[in-house]
């Protein structure tokens, strides 16, 4: 059987960019990579990665979507969050008009795509439940139009509004890898076999966190609000299912499975705009080695 590929995105807001700038090094020196890859999964920030290249952009092109002069549009006004969503989504809805047509639905892409995002209201069903957006045949997401996918999967509460009583893919997969292996071997969808995937995972970077407080007095102000590190009830619910993510992907694949997330000096916020250049200069200089030997090694015939 011939190689199944998938490559994932994490979301991440601006960390984005240093994801896209990793991809980019990685892109020259494979300039097939993108060309072979059968199916992309991406979450919030990492959804427009996924769609995009689903689509058909360049890498070049993601990287304009991901300068810093694209970010401080997004995350501009900004509102007092604890009353209202720290910002509106509508320059970011604009962005995304410039990349995707507003009539391009799921079905209309070039390559497989995942998009996860979580409905609050249930939808059809009686409770709240995860939505993993899909282009696959039997699909019933398939006709939904990309840049609502896209405003769905990266609507993180206190940051952006909810999108059709959508909020961000980041509270179930903020690392799709495994639900893009389950949707890879479903049988109403990929149909693959587990020994004929090959997945290449890349983060947004990733802080040491860790809370030195006493927490068995914490209440919600404590768990919402305390500083160090600041919103720690969010970014566990963020950035904690990332790494569990990645052990449960490396317990399925294997070596078949690799992962580039690069550790940061320091923290960066979903919304801090003003460290992408930072992030491009990091992006620049890591060393690509092991992933290179990887995609080598795993991803070609």
């Amino acid at each position: 059987m011939a190689k199944y590929r998938i490559m994932t995105f994490d979301g991440g807001g601006v960390r984005g960019a240093l994801t896209v700038n990793l991809l980019k090094r990685l892109n020259k020196r494979f300039p097939e990579l993108i060309k072979k890859t059968n199916f992309f999964a991406g979450t919030s920030s990492g959804s427009f990665i996924a769609l995009a290249l689903a689509y058909g952009l360049s890498v070049d092109e993601l990287i304009d979507l991901y300068s810093e002069e694209t970010a401080r549009y997004i995350f501009t006004p900004k509102h007092i969050f604890l009353f209202k969503p720290k910002y509106n989504n509508e320059h970011l809805k604009r962005v995304l008009s410039v990349i995707f047509p507003p009539g391009l639905r799921l079905k209309d892409l070039k390559r497989r795509v995942l998009v996860p995002s979580f409905r609050v209201d249930g939808g059809n069903f009686i409770r709240w439940r995860p939505v993993l957006y899909n282009n696959f045949p039997y699909s019933y997401t398939k006709d939904e139009y990309v840049i609502d996918v896209a405003l769905a999967s990266s609507a993180a509460p206190i940051y952006f509004p909810s999108h059709h009583n959508h909020i961000d893919g980041g509270v179930i997969a903020n690392n799709p890898s495994t639900a893009a292996i389950a949707m890879a071997i479903c049988k109403n969808a990929g149909k693959q076999k587990l020994e004929n995937i090959y997945l290449f995972s890349m983060g947004t970077g990733y802080t040491p966190h860790k809370i030195n407080a006493d927490t068995r007095r914490w209440g919600a102000l404590e768990w919402m609000f305390n500083l160090r590190p600041p919103l720690p009830l969010f970014n566990i619910l963020f950035d904690g299912d990332v790494e569990a993510d990645a052990l449960f992907t490396s317990q399925f694949l294997v070596d078949q499975y690799f992962r580039l997330n690069p550790m940061l000096p320091g923290v960066i916020a979903l919304d801090e705009y003003q460290k992408i250049p930072y992030l491009v200069s990091i992006a620049q200089k890591i060393d690509l080695q092991p992933a290179i030997r990887w995609i080598a090694q795993k991803w070609f015939d």
